[in-house]
């Protein structure tokens, strides 16, 4: 895990080159991490180390049926596109042309580090969601929370 909080605005080259923010830079470097798995999720491209998509993302399929569609629709829309890119001596990585189209990325685009992933925004639509999450938040009642555990024995 990377433990990266972070956030600039950036900008895609021709190739599709995202220069990474230096914290996350120097992260990358201090842990030795020379890739990312990148995807998209929810209008974004998110990106995991190698580690992380195998623990966050991967290990929690493992033993799902592969034929409900749920399931079906999620390996389709997030692990079909999935796709490890290196990170170059200066820091960089390129995204894909397919996961561009897909977030729409063009030029101006919004990083950030969160827990596990890095996220990737096309500029205007990062706007619009983030207008849109902070509206949420009065009717959240607070931080989310996980579904407690099941006692033992109980049904």
């Amino acid at each position: 895990m990377l433990k990266v909080r972070c956030q600039a605005k950036a900008t895609l080259d021709a190739k599709g080159r995202l220069a990474l923010p230096a914290p996350l830079r120097r992260s990358l470097e201090v842990h030795r991490v020379g890739s990312l798995v990148l995807s998209c999720f929810q209008g974004a491209v998110w990106a995991w180390t190698p580690e992380d998509f195998e623990r966050s993302v991967e290990s929690r399929m493992e033993g799902l049926d592969p034929f409900k569609p749920q399931v079906m629709d999620f390996t389709h829309a997030v692990l079909a596109v999935a796709e490890e890119v290196d990170v170059d001596k200066s820091g960089r990585i390129r995204v894909p042309p397919e996961l561009r189209e897909i977030a729409g990325l063009d030029r101006e685009v919004k990083v950030f580090s969160v827990m596990d992933r890095i996220e990737i925004w096309d500029l205007q639509r990062w706007k619009e969601r983030f207008t849109q999450a902070t509206a949420a938040i009065p009717s959240l009642g607070g931080m989310p929370s996980a579904p407690a555990p099941t006692p033992v024995g109980a049904a």
